[in-house]
């Protein structure tokens, strides 16, 4: 029996982009779609912690957790040096500005999920409460600061999805599409 899937590039793919723009949710779908391993880096991160994103930041601090994801993230490229790179990465909204964490995956296919501030609100919803960027700010105010402060960095991802009325299968499936475009 053989596979249809199209050959996609080689290497790492790494979602990056605002709370609430769907890198998790999509990135599932596309490790999925492409026959990728795909990891949440929060979630390795919260493990490695030994507790929330939500504790992290409230007992050690952003720069701990930078410091978190930093590691985490040359633990993933050292996983994947010699192999085919095949994983998708969802990496948390301020991993693009962090260029330690970049230069950990240099190879690294870089899709930015945007997303308007509004929108990445509402998807939020009631879960921003557990958002510890969040905490106590009115939510789209917040978001729209964190975007000014990250757009520069988003701009240099390798391809850009505007996620805005796209299910987080569609965002999946584009995604796919540009990396079989450059094959």
């Amino acid at each position: 029996m053989s596979d249809d899937r199209p050959t996609a590039r080689a290497g790492p793919i790494v979602l990056v982009g605002l709370m609430g723009a769907g890198k998790s949710t999509a990135g599932r779908h596309l490790a999925r779609l492409l026959g990728r391993q795909f990891v949440d880096l929060d979630e390795r991160i919260a493990r490695r912690a030994g507790r929330s994103i939500s504790e992290l930041f409230a007992v050690a601090g952003e720069a701990a957790f930078r410091e978190l994801e930093v590691g985490e993230t040359l633990e993933i490229g050292a996983d994947i040096r010699g192999s085919s790179g095949a994983v998708v990465v969802a990496a948390g909204g301020g991993w693009m500005a962090n260029r330690e964490a970049r230069a950990a995956l240099p190879d690294a296919t870089i899709v930015w999920l945007k997303v308007a501030p509004a929108e990445a609100a509402r998807r939020i919803g009631r879960s921003g409460a557990e958002r510890p960027l969040l905490t106590g700010e009115d939510s789209v105010a917040r978001l729209a600061g964190l975007l000014d402060e990250r757009l520069p960095a988003y701009r240099e991802a390798t391809y850009t999805v505007d996620t805005s009325g796209l299910d987080p299968t569609m965002v999946a499936r584009r995604i796919a599409s540009y990396m079989h475009s450059d094959d």
